[in-house]
């Protein structure tokens, strides 16, 4: 799935490759490492290496960027040339489709350098490529899970940053999805008459995704589902709930005119 918005890659990334030539002037020397016969090998300056990574990367060649920016790491796993190159490797997997590929290198990074000062932008990668993987509420939640976690912590961790903001609109639009995909679980049992699963998923909804359009659905269901149990007391209360929240709500006026309908004594037969 698109992510809702995406914090400018090339501002973010230009402002670190600026804080990292600073820090990494001295690194500019040439290296060599011994072969398997102890031999050694002339390596090109980690700079030189560098540089035609990050060509490709910006051109958007990002198989090749890859390679290059993966064979510095060999070559140099240590220092912040090594550091920014992980960060645009997994842009580069990001920004080439291959999500779980960038969501494994965002967490590469973050696990190496938990106190590198761009490590909100590891966490905000690997939240979107785990964003990505989300194929809507007829699927396995778990990619859903998994984005929601990680936008949460980041919006709770890094609270100021812009990416936080933009981690709160994707939490938004993955509750919107979780309450869509517990509502569906929710008419599926209503549907074969399985009156007290239907109502486990519908209280689900309410109370685990209060923000999610599918809320005043699942209200719905749930007071038909203690209608058909003979909850009764606890039907007028859903409905009451349902009433205060939607007054003017489809669902709202189609229980009211269910409710109306029905024979007092015989309260239930407003689920039908």
């Amino acid at each position: 799935m698109p992510p809702l918005t995406i914090r400018t890659y090339k501002t973010t990334l230009s402002s670190f490759l600026f804080i990292s030539a600073l820090m990494t002037l001295s690194l500019s020397g040439c290296a060599s490492t011994p072969d398997k016969k102890g031999e050694h090998i002339h390596v090109a300056p980690v700079a030189q290496m560098f540089r035609p990574a990050q060509e490709a990367l910006h051109r958007g060649d990002y198989d090749r960027a890859i390679r290059q920016f993966e064979n510095l790491q060999t070559e140099y796993p240590y220092g912040p040339y090594s550091e920014q190159s992980q960060l645009d490797t997994a842009y580069a997997y990001y920004r080439s489709g291959d999500s779980k590929a960038a969501t494994a290198a965002a967490s590469a990074f973050i696990k190496a350098h938990p106190a590198n000062p761009h490590v909100v932008y590891a966490y905000y990668l690997k939240a979107l490529a785990e964003y990505e993987g989300i194929e809507g509420p007829e699927y396995t939640p778990t990619p859903d899970y998994e984005a929601l976690n990680t936008f949460t912590y980041l919006a709770k961790t890094f609270p100021k940053t812009p990416y936080a903001i933009s981690a709160r609109l994707h939490i938004a639009k993955i509750i919107d999805i979780l309450g869509q995909r517990n509502l569906n679980i929710c008419k599926f049992y209503y549907i074969r008459d399985a009156y007290v699963a239907s109502a486990n998923r519908c209280s689900r909804v309410i109370t685990d995704y209060q923000l999610s359009p599918a809320r005043q659905e699942a209200l719905y269901y749930l007071t038909k589902s203690y209608l058909h149990l003979d909850l009764n007391q606890q039907a007028r209360t859903t409905a009451a709930i349902l009433h205060a929240n939607y007054p003017q709500g489809r669902f709202t006026k189609r229980l009211r005119s269910l409710w109306e309908q029905a024979p007092k004594a015989s309260t239930a037969a407003a689920a039908g």
